[in-house]
């Protein structure tokens, strides 16, 4: 930008010092280089304004303005440095890609000048964009080698030429070179006042401060004040999209978009939840209310049943009385009707059930011994007891029952085989129902 000759005497300054500012970059961590101001009045390396996709300059010959608008904002601590020492500031500004296909490596520009990994086109060559990176993977080790060579060469020499030019100026030459820069400053100043305001977009664009560089280093400094150590808070490298269900995970308390979407969201999940329960409230306390009802009810059919049953019992007592008169008057022993027998008591259906199961296993240890299985309902057949047998007596009763059918049969040639002579099964009499009585003569 510097109109005067080669061999002009006149001082020359860049930006940042014309305007009076120690700039830090909106980019990446670093706060070295050459810096370009962009239209909002931030700060940005230009190396990084070049190598960084998305953004522009208003006036290209010049490289000034530098445009962020036009950059998503979703980059802003997307990535995390691979080159970066320390870990605080591995995901603050914008981390560019490896250039080699299916790459994964990221790094800030300023990092990867650093290590020597930035190229450039040939000016003959025509490229839309001429500015690429490498990995230490994917890059030339030699060319890598050498570029990291003289780029630290050249912050030695040009700090090691400022001591000597602070020695060797004069105070009338250090005079004029302090009152050239106060006037770029004025005029710096008066232009800063005068310029247009940039375009911003409508909707606020909010972004992490933790991808800021400078918030976390005046964040450091505050802690550095309250003699608090900054070493204990762990890094949080969680990754901000929403959860599978459509829920956002819990955000930690930060001036993000994030945030403000996780605070709305539970606010309204919890005015929702709120509702639900006063509804589910009003559905308690109906079924409440029906539950007391239907217990008074219950308790008033309990006394009536105890009731009837008292009656009950008084009845048959009664009617067994008179049966047993009937006997006397015949003079034989009369069998009780059943609806004048004690009622049984009831086994428990578990305690059916196992039984069964257990007479289930016995009896069908033997070929000989069968169960008849219908539905539910268990009929032991060929000897099968209300207790359950043992093997011992199964195998038993098994060999015997064999024995008992094999018979000799003579076949027309003269020979014999054995058969088994097939019985007629055994009459099922269910033990529960009495026999038929018998019919007495009652006499005059």
């Amino acid at each position: 930008m510097s109109s005067a000759s080669e061999n002009s005497t006149e001082p020359w300054f860049c930006d940042a010092c014309k305007c009076g500012v120690s700039p830090s970059c909106e980019l990446c961590p670093n706060q070295d280089g050459i810096f370009k101001e962009t239209d909002a009045g931030r700060w940005v390396h230009i190396v990084c304004a070049l190598y960084v996709p998305g953004v522009a300059f208003g006036d290209i010959d010049k490289l000034r303005p530098v445009t962020l608008t036009e950059m998503n904002y979703s980059k802003y601590g997307a990535k995390e440095c691979s080159f970066c020492e320390d870990t605080r500031f591995a995901r603050t500004g914008v981390c560019i890609s490896c250039d080699a296909g299916m790459c994964r490596a990221y790094f800030h520009v300023t990092c990867a000048q650093k290590e020597g990994l930035l190229s450039e086109a040939a000016a003959e060559e025509d490229i839309a964009d001429p500015f690429f990176a490498y990995c230490k993977q994917h890059a030339d080790r030699l060319d890598r080698k050498w570029k990291r060579k003289n780029y630290l060469a050249l912050q030695s020499y040009c700090k090691m030429s400022l001591q000597e030019r602070e020695k060797q100026l004069s105070p009338e030459a250090q005079a004029r070179i302090n009152a050239r820069l106060q006037q770029y400053r004025a005029k710096a100043e008066l232009a800063r006042s005068t310029r247009p305001q940039a375009w911003v977009p409508r909707e606020k664009l909010p972004r992490p401060l933790t991808s800021s560089a400078s918030a976390i280093r005046k964040l450091m400094r505050k802690a550095e004040l309250m003699g608090i150590s900054t070493d204990i808070f762990p890094v949080d490298n969680s990754d901000t999209s929403s959860s599978v269900d459509g829920r956002r995970k819990h955000k930690q308390p930060a001036l993000t978009a994030d945030f403000v979407n996780y605070y709305f969201e539970r606010n309204m999940r919890m005015i929702q939840i709120q509702e639900n329960m006063a509804e589910q409230k009003n559905i308690k306390d109906k079924l409440e209310n029906e539950q007391e009802k239907l217990h008074v009810e219950y308790n008033k059919l309990c006394e009536s049943l105890e009731e009837l049953q008292n009656l009950n019992g008084k009845l048959r007592s009664e009617g067994q009385g008179i049966w047993a008169l009937l006997g006397r008057i015949t003079g034989q022993k009369l069998n009780v009707p059943a609806i004048l027998r004690a009622p049984k008591e009831r086994k428990p259906i578990v305690e059916f059930v196992r039984r069964t199961m257990i007479s289930t296993f016995f009896c069908c240890v033997t070929p000989v011994s069968c169960i008849t299985i219908l539905g539910a309902l268990i009929l032991p057949l060929h000897g099968c007891q209300e207790r359950p047998k043992t093997v011992t007596e199964c195998d038993q009763a098994g060999s015997s029952d064999m024995e008992a059918d094999m018979a000799m049969e003579t076949l027309p040639d003269g020979t014999k085989r054995s058969r088994r002579q097939i019985k007629e099964p055994v009459k099922f009499v269910p033990q529960d129902v009495p026999p038929e009585p018998k019919k007495i003569p009652i006499r005059n």
